[in-house]
């Protein structure tokens, strides 16, 4: 299962779960098991690395994370915690227009 996180982008993408809020994913993660997420960083006041510390402090993994966000600043923090805290995840950094 794949999961799509974003609060303004559309989501043509076929085959995704795909949310706008930090809430909602957390939500998905905690009864879904997914083998792919895709975050940006700004979400409606909140961020993609709130997402990424609360999989952390609740254990959830998933094999690839990817981050799409174009806030240069959030992509690396966000980059830079999945190293640190999710080592055996494959992360990569697509970003998509607006």
């Amino acid at each position: 299962m794949k999961l799509f996180v974003d609060d303004t982008r559309d989501f043509p993408y076929e085959g995704y779960e795909c949310c706008r809020d930090v809430k909602t994913a957390t939500l998905l993660l905690s009864i879904m098991e997914f083998d792919f997420i895709s975050l940006d960083y700004s979400l409606a006041g909140e961020t993609g690395l709130d997402i990424l510390e609360w999989m952390c402090e609740n254990g959830i993994e998933v094999p690839h994370i990817n981050i799409h966000s174009t806030n240069i600043l959030g992509r690396e923090r966000m980059r830079d915690y999945c190293e640190a805290f999710f080592p055996d995840t494959i992360i990569t950094m697509n970003m998509l227009p607006k």
